[in-house]
């Protein structure tokens, strides 16, 4: 057997989706096998999921912007904080660069990435992925679930979709690697909504970290 794809996890929240990761990698049989989960880190220092990293024996680190924000106030808002976007993106690569990891999954990272980040990555031959709650080439950026369900109330949409793609420099517009629609036929509610989508988000997840640690392991076995 290939050694083990070596996994860092960003995340922002609850980390729910991190536990789908965690529950696919302990489950019998695995459905995420022969991986190890090198770092999670947050931006957040009051997210939930650090615990579950703990919990799970993953190390776990903490990355916050605001002390970057001091360091690079931005008097005119435009571009917002991009010194202190970059300099955190540094900062957050390095970080993630001491494990060595083969793979970084954005699973729930509420951070948009800048060249800072992606660029030493890319170099140190480190694949990017995110999950993001609608399909390729509808709606991008934040708030998409409370976008479509907007449509939907307006009549504009009956679906809308989770994907996990690789991470580019344009936003949720890199190469998908899987996705899948769901059906917002019946929603009574937002909440209904957000709950169909967080349930394809859990098992769509565990496929595309999958798919890619596979790819790795293959190309480390060459």
């Amino acid at each position: 057997m290939s050694s083990p794809a070596k996994i860092a996890v960003l995340i922002s929240g609850s980390g729910s989706n991190l536990q789908a990761l965690i529950n696919a990698k302990t489950s019998t049989p695995p459905t995420l096998p022969n991986n190890t989960f090198t770092r999670v880190i947050s931006d957040r220092a009051s997210a939930y999921g650090l615990q579950r990293a703990t919990a799970a024996g993953i190390p776990t680190s903490t990355l916050g912007i605001l002390p970057y924000k001091k360091r690079f106030p931005d008097p005119s808002g435009s571009p917002a904080f991009q010194s202190a976007r970059e300099a955190y993106d540094a900062d957050l690569a390095a970080l993630v660069l001491q494990d060595r990891p083969d793979l970084v999954v954005c699973a729930g990272f509420m951070r948009i990435l800048t060249g800072k980040f992606l660029e030493p990555l890319e170099k140190a031959g480190v694949k990017i992925i995110n999950l993001h709650p609608a399909l390729h080439g509808d709606l991008v950026g934040a708030g998409c679930i409370e976008r479509a369900w907007k449509e939907f109330e307006e009549g504009k949409r009956t679906k809308t979709g989770v994907m996990v793609h690789y991470v580019i420099a344009a936003v949720d517009e890199g190469e998908p690697i899987c996705q899948r629609e769901v059906d917002m036929e019946g929603c009574k509610s937002l909440a209904e909504l957000e709950e169909r989508i967080h349930t394809v988000e859990h098992g769509l997840i565990v496929e595309g970290a999958r798919k890619v640690a596979e790819e790795v392991r293959k190309n480390k076995g060459n």
